[in-house]
């Protein structure tokens, strides 16, 4: 199994260990990457749509990086660079999460819903590619139209 890139901050072998243990890792924000949590409603009103495989052709083309969503509380996550402005979401749904909390990251292989895990990737990780700030600031201002 590979070792998520995100996941820099812990060692392959607390990851994979998780990840056998639970199928995710919790790792903190604010190293490696941030993460801007977006209600799952929010992310279908910007993607005009709420058929799963239409949202994440939307999100490929407008984030153009990994974004994970957790089907328990509806949110959708996209990681951004650890630099990212805290004022970023300007959305009164939206959260930016950095330092100081955690975010659990689903084995790489989790790309669709299961009965057994609450958390998949919608966009899977690339390498070490985030979603660039102003891409989420797009989503966020599409939805609010």
């Amino acid at each position: 199994m590979n070792v998520h890139p995100l996941a820099a901050v812990l060692s392959a072998r607390e990851v994979q260990e998780q990840w056998l243990r639970r199928s995710i890792a919790l790792v903190p924000c604010g190293h490696a990457f941030a993460a801007i949590r977006m209600p799952t409603d929010l992310v279908h009103t910007a993607a005009r749509t709420h058929h799963p495989e239409q949202v994440r052709i939307y999100l490929t083309h407008t984030l153009h990086g990994p974004v994970l969503t957790d089907r328990t509380t509806h949110h959708h996550y996209a990681l951004v660079p650890p630099n990212t402005p805290h004022d970023l979401p300007d959305h009164p749904h939206t959260r930016y999460l950095g330092t100081n909390t955690y975010l659990g990251l689903p084995r790489p292989d989790l790309t669709h819903p299961t009965t057994h895990h609450r958390y998949h990737w919608i966009i899977p990780p690339n390498g070490q590619q985030l979603c660039p700030p102003e891409a989420v600031s797009t989503l966020l201002r599409r939805a609010a139209r």
